[in-house]
């Protein structure tokens, strides 16, 4: 039997606010509104403010930051084509 670890010590992508910036102002700076980041991992505006401040139990969680991450180096082409996946989705709920 093979195992691969996938997780290694120092990871090359750093998932905390540049030079201490919150999240909220590097959501904003890369042309996201926390309504669309709602959208886009499928939870409540109100769930998106609360981590974005650090109000969530365990401040903000990595899947947060690791789609803002993304989302700064995605071409504008493929942030596109996401906003318009999530909002068919989100038309598409009852």
């Amino acid at each position: 039997m093979t195992v691969i670890i996938c997780e290694s010590e120092g990871s090359p992508v750093s998932l905390t606010p540049m030079d201490g910036e919150p999240w909220q102002t590097r959501l904003k700076r890369a042309g996201l509104s926390q309504k669309m980041l709602a959208r886009l991992l499928g939870v409540a505006e109100n769930t998106v403010s609360l981590q974005l401040r650090g109000k969530w139990e365990s401040g903000t969680p990595r899947y947060v930051k690791a789609v803002i991450w993304a989302w700064e180096r995605l071409p504008q082409k493929d942030r596109e084509a996401m906003m318009d996946s999530a909002e068919d989705e989100y038309q598409s709920k009852p």
